[in-house]
């Protein structure tokens, strides 16, 4: 009998993994149903700790623990980088200061689900201490990006209309492919300049000293963000 409960744990487990990667791979590289795809990249990181909360350790989300421990770390994670890796492409910020409070509280909150009742118990065991680290880090990353989707894709304020040229331009060869880059003038303080990355085509069609159309936000929590 506890054989048979292993292994249906194991198919739950299994097809978990197989829904987030799912999920984290769609929101990052997918450009259709993205609000659609966001939300449920948010959701999905805190179903899974609900649901190692739910079967009181039978499943993990800590990566092979012990060999009959199913483990649903591979999906949790890759739902977390799908909402960083979105936000990270779709919207560029201009302050982070207001973006660190919320953040640690959607982090805490989220935390509290997995270490209610038995915090002591998991910092303790010191072959689990580079994980527990892990985790609490990736959370707080994941809130951090979280907070700038909600600010970026809810706001509402008038855009701020602005023209700034492009100084030069370079490409970046990284394993895996090539990322590409513009650098403009800071269009608030032209002794700056910043740098945006850009698609193959975006940059293959811009040129040095076109003016590139900027539009800034107000932010819906206050963190102006551009586009």
């Amino acid at each position: 009998q506890n054989f048979t409960h292993l292994k249906s744990l194991k198919r739950k487990a299994l097809f978990i993994n197989i829904i987030g990667c799912i999920l984290g791979l769609s929101t990052f590289f997918s450009p259709y149903f993205k609000e659609i795809l966001i939300y449920l990249s948010f959701a999905y990181p805190i179903f899974c700790l609900i649901l190692v909360r739910y079967y009181r350790g039978l499943i993990s989300i800590q990566p092979e623990i012990r060999s009959n421990i199913p483990t649903i770390s591979i999906g949790f994670m890759l739902s977390c980088f799908g909402v960083i890796g979105r936000s990270v492409i779709d919207y560029g910020v201009l302050e982070y200061k207001n973006v660190w409070i919320p953040s640690f509280i959607i982090a805490i909150l989220i935390l509290t689900i997995y270490y209610f009742n038995h915090f002591v118990a998991l910092i303790s065991k010191k072959e689990h201490l580079i994980f527990n680290v892990f985790i609490i880090v990736l959370i707080e990353v994941f809130s951090f990006f979280s907070v700038i989707i909600i600010n970026c894709m809810y706001d509402q304020s008038m855009p701020q209309i602005y023209e700034t040229p492009i100084v030069r331009k370079h490409e970046q060869r990284v394993k895996g492919g090539t990322s590409y880059y513009l650098i403009i003038e800071d269009w608030n303080n032209t002794f700056r300049e910043m740098e945006l990355k850009v698609d193959y085509k975006k940059y293959y069609s811009s040129y040095v000293g076109e003016k590139l159309k900027i539009e800034q936000k107000k932010g819906m929590l206050d963190i102006p963000w551009y586009h």
